[in-house]
């Protein structure tokens, strides 16, 4: 049995760009005031700037390692962000009511890309780039969409698990 897979990284050009002005800002001035500090002061000096500098990497870094897994197969929909969701949440075919893939509005309808809630009841949204995915509305009306880079393919893999023959 074919299945659908998709692994999605934060790897967009503007936010490496972003990340480099972070550290730019971090460490740069930290640099240009090291050769200012007076020798008695050098200790409270590190004690400042080692932690802002360590979590500016921290975080910086991160991003980069976050994978949003995306996996179609005949039990259902498997997404979740690496590493926070171990265990991908399933939102099994019984459940689903309708389920397609669309275009959407990363910014306008859910503030961005990651894992979001809709300020205008679109429900929930799992997305690393882009502006494709797959809706997912369950038949407790709630929704949940996953962002896809392979929206032809993605929408085979539903075309085929949600069809008559299929269900029967």
């Amino acid at each position: 049995m074919r299945v659908f897979t998709e692994i999605q990284k934060f790897d967009q050009w503007w936010l490496k760009l972003l990340m480099f002005l972070v550290f730019g800002t971090t460490f740069v001035p930290i640099i240009l005031s090291y050769s200012d500090v007076a020798p008695d002061e050098l200790n409270s000096f590190l004690l400042t700037v080692i932690p802002v500098a360590l979590i500016t990497v921290a975080v910086s870094t991160s991003i980069f390692f976050i994978k949003l897994k995306t996996k179609i197969d005949e039990s259902g929909i498997h997404y979740g962000f690496w590493p926070f969701q171990k265990n991908l949440r399933t939102a099994y075919w019984h459940e689903i009511d309708s389920c397609y893939v669309r275009k959407y509005k990363p910014i306008t309808e859910f503030g961005g890309w990651g894992y979001k809630f809709s300020l205008k009841n679109q429900g929930k949204v799992y997305n690393t780039k882009g502006n494709m995915g797959v809706q997912i509305v369950f038949k407790n009306s709630t929704r949940t969409l996953v962002g896809t880079q392979k929206p032809e393919e993605a929408q085979r893999m539903i075309d085929k698990f949600t069809s008559k023959a299929t269900l029967l």
